[in-house]
């Protein structure tokens, strides 16, 4: 079983490091191109707001894919976790910024380009279907799957072992991650992907 949940870490990261790559190739460049133009199609203000921290993101999956990819045992989870701790505050920046933002951000979403670029990214087979309203909820929902994963890789680890005390390290810096972003959500809880998609 510990195999299959460190097996299930590696995929879900890979998916979530995929999700970002596409993102930015697919809508981050081609916006940030326009909005360059002698006539911008994009506003340059609307660039950060709906891809502010997306290159931080994407280089802490890419750290984390790294050392997930290197475990032998669970306590090299911890220890990925714990080397990373201070970058993974990104995560509840990302929150913030979404929560104080939401109103400009779902304007910025109705530019024409923006609506062109998802509807084509909706519709191409290697994108699985994912677009800029499943980007908008991922990080958020990325804290909470560690989480979710470190219990259960917890649960087969005995408390008397070494990899235990790192394990149990990690789940309680993700554990109070999560609560932080989710103190920061309540004003409008979290926005479910089909509203998100009205945007």
């Amino acid at each position: 079983m510990v195999k299959f949940i460190i097996s299930e870490l590696l995929a879900t990261e890979q998916s979530f490091y995929k999700l970002l790559l596409l993102i930015q190739a697919r809508y981050m460049k081609p916006m940030i191109a326009a909005s360059k133009k002698k006539y911008p199609l994009v506003k340059s203000s609307d660039i950060p707001l709906l891809f502010n921290h997306l290159t931080e993101l994407v280089l802490i999956s890419q750290k984390l894919l790294v050392h997930f990819k290197l475990i032998e045992k669970p306590a090299d989870i911890g220890n990925a976790f714990r080397r990373l701790e201070s970058e993974l505050v990104v995560f509840l920046k990302y929150a913030m910024h979404y929560q104080s933002n939401i109103k400009t951000i779902r304007r910025a979403c109705n530019n024409a380009l923006f609506l062109k670029i998802d509807q084509e990214t909706l519709a191409r087979r290697d994108s699985n279907r994912l677009g800029m309203s499943d980007y908008f909820i991922a990080p958020i929902q990325r804290i909470p799957r560690y989480c979710l994963l470190l219990k259960d890789l917890q649960k087969y680890t005995h408390p008397s072992e070494s990899d235990y005390a790192e394990l149990n390290y990690a789940l309680k810096t993700l554990t109070g991650l999560a609560v932080a972003m989710d103190h920061v959500q309540r004003p409008q809880q979290v926005v479910s992907r089909n509203s998100v998609q009205t945007l």
